[in-house]
């Protein structure tokens, strides 16, 4: 059988911001389906590389490149890169004033079915423990971080993306939270959705099998491998990757 092509594949990407250069080579690869971790410590460039992907305009990309599926979406804008399947969740998500969040999940929705997407935020829910009232709320205004968290797997469910970058999903989340957005991640890969996951800690991983772990150190991914770098982590910390 011929191996399917990657849908995300990061080639070799040098990114700046002014005249500090701070991803240094980055290569990886996640195909349709799969769930990848990426950590690292503070400041070691896992955000900058989410970034970097979705287009931020800061993020000047000094060589290599991202391919999603069969396009070069390095020179896309950030709206076109999301046109093309990618989402992006953020570490602090802002607010958006004056837009509730059903009206906000209709308008990023995948489909152009407001009932359909009505239904899919919906059904989630109870699974997230949220009221029906949730739909009523101003995008992220007066959120505590778990709901930011929450309202985030509500616009995965709308958008439905090829791939989604979830940057720190398990920040300020309960352990009942937690639960509910490693299921939620799990169905959404059993429907084809690739995932990169970006955090410094394992709780989420504990929770989801993934294909691979990568560590990011100093801009760079310094292994890459299975759970058994998780056990090097917690036994030797970041240290062991320097």
């Amino acid at each position: 059988m011929i191996p399917m092509s990657p849908l995300l594949s990061v080639n070799g990407l040098s990114v700046s911001v002014g005249d500090k250069e701070i991803l240094d080579g980055v290569s990886l690869a996640v195909s349709s389906g799969e769930i990848h971790f990426l950590m690292g410590p503070n400041g070691s460039g896992k955000s900058s590389l989410a970034y970097a992907m979705a287009g931020h305009p800061e993020y000047r990309v000094t060589s290599g490149s991202v391919w999603l599926g069969d396009t070069d979406i390095t020179p896309l804008t950030p709206e076109a890169r999301a046109a093309a399947g990618l989402f992006l969740s953020f570490q602090e998500p802002p607010e958006i004033g004056g837009v509730s969040m059903s009206v906000f999940l209709k308008t990023i929705a995948a489909d152009s079915e407001p009932h359909a997407v009505g239904e899919r935020a919906v059904g989630l829910l109870p699974k997230l423990r949220l009221e029906p009232a949730f739909l009523s709320r101003l995008v992220n205004e007066g959120f505590s971080g778990g709901e930011k968290k929450k309202s985030e797997m509500l616009q995965l469910a709308a958008r439905r993306p090829r791939i989604a970058i979830l940057d720190e999903a398990d920040s300020g989340l309960d352990v009942d939270a937690l639960a509910s957005i490693a299921e939620i991640v799990r169905e959404h890969a059993a429907m084809g959705t690739a995932f990169l996951l970006i955090s410094h800690s394992p709780r989420l991983l504990e929770r989801i099998r993934p294909a691979s772990v990568h560590i990011m150190v100093g801009g760079r991914i310094a292994a890459s491998g299975g759970e058994e770098l998780i056990g090097m982590i917690e036994e030797k910390g970041y240290n062991a990757f320097l």
